[in-house]
């Protein structure tokens, strides 16, 4: 097995592509590797002369489904290496301070990210970087990939780094675009025993006709849905409690006593409802979350073995049967003298009906194992 393998993803980039590949080859020969490495160029489609100038570098040429997740999938999958580094191949990162990376895996750090920020004693150069990704975007989604999924990368969108390929190898990645590199480094940091983050500079691109291939808008936002659903839910918690507190304010303890429906009782019953449906979904995307690999522990598994498809009919039936001859008796004064409120009663009937459809919702991901290796 090799030293290192580097994994190069490529989309029309024969632009920048040989500055790539020229400091490559620098770098390793004077750290001594040459012999003990390999540079896979993972072509995603390219329509220019990519392909050419890889081979022309004796770099090894595979290729992927579109998308940068894919590519970097394949790549690292090809790679025979005992260590994989990545890296974009417009020259934006100085494949010149792979160096340091090689140097903390020498140390046995088995993840080693790049950190392109300032603060934290990295660099970006005038022009690198859009105004909109360095002060907002990355810094926000950074953080809150932080708090969501308790890891301690400050520049999780860094694409510059290097891990140990059976750390790689002990998760399942499903993402195909842009977001691949917040799954990775998340699934990788939480496998490996020795990780770091380190300074690097990020550099204008070496693009002259061709552009970048990150879709602000659209690539932040599958992020960020990313994130929410697959963290720890943080969003889906608190809406469920703001909307149970509206839900008492308008007085839902109240609804039994309730003779005339009012909108203060439509208030009381619909934020009631939303409470519920944000619960649920917590629970759906933490077991989806499980399913797709990322570990999650503690007293909320002990939760799923009380929700059922079994439990769930047989609670929904009693619960539906009761309330419609509780409402039949009303509706067509069944029995004389017999005085309940209706509007307790269709509240129990909905409710009803909405915890079977969600459970329901959650059982269909037992017909999916986990995606663990």
């Amino acid at each position: 097995m090799n030293f290192l393998s580097i994994v190069i993803p490529c989309l029309n980039e024969a632009e920048s592509l040989p500055y790539c590949l020229k400091k490559i080859n620098y770098v390793l020969k004077k750290e001594n590797i040459i012999n003990n490495s390999e540079v896979i160029v993972v072509d995603n489609g390219s329509t220019d002369e990519s392909v050419k100038i890889a081979k022309k570098f004796k770099a090894r040429v595979v290729y992927s489904d579109k998308g940068y997740g894919n590519a970097l999938k394949k790549g690292i999958e090809s790679a025979k290496g005992d260590y994989v580094a990545f890296a974009d191949a417009d020259d934006s990162y100085n494949f010149l301070e792979l160096p340091k990376f090689i140097k903390k895996a020498k140390l046995g750090y088995e993840v080693i990210q790049g950190n392109r920020f300032e603060k934290y004693g990295g660099k970006i150069e005038d022009n690198a970087m859009p105004i909109s990704h360095r002060y907002f975007g990355n810094p926000f989604l950074s953080l809150m990939t932080k708090i969501f999924f308790n890891i301690k990368y400050n520049d999780v969108f860094c694409g510059f780094r290097m891990f140990k390929k059976k750390v790689y190898d002990q998760n399942y990645y499903f993402s195909s675009g842009m977001e691949f590199a917040v799954e990775h480094l998340i699934k990788v940091a939480r496998s490996s025993s020795k990780n770091v983050e380190i300074p690097i500079t990020l550099h204008q691109d070496k693009r002259l006709k061709s552009s970048s291939h990150l879709k602000t808008f659209s690539d932040g936002f599958k992020t960020l849905k990313f994130i929410i659903v697959h963290g720890i839910q943080i969003p889906s918690i608190l809406f469920a409690t703001i909307f149970l507190f509206f839900s008492f304010k308008n007085g839902i303890l109240n609804l039994i006593h309730y003779e005339n429906f009012n909108t203060k009782t439509l208030y009381s019953i619909v934020f009631f409802l939303m409470s519920i449906q944000f619960i649920f979904f917590y629970f759906f995307s933490n077991l989806a979350s499980q399913k797709l690999g990322f570990e999650k522990t503690g007293s909320l598994n002990l939760i799923y073995k009380y929700i059922s498809f079994n439990r769930s009919l047989i609670s929904f039936l009693v619960i539906f049967t009761l309330t419609s001859i509780l409402l039949l008796i009303i509706q067509f004064s069944l029995i004389e003298n017999f005085s309940i409120n209706k509007f307790l009663v269709f509240f129990l009937f909905s409710i009803s009906i909405q915890c079977f459809v969600n459970i329901l919702m959650i059982s269909i991901l037992e017909y999916f194992g986990d995606k663990k290796k």
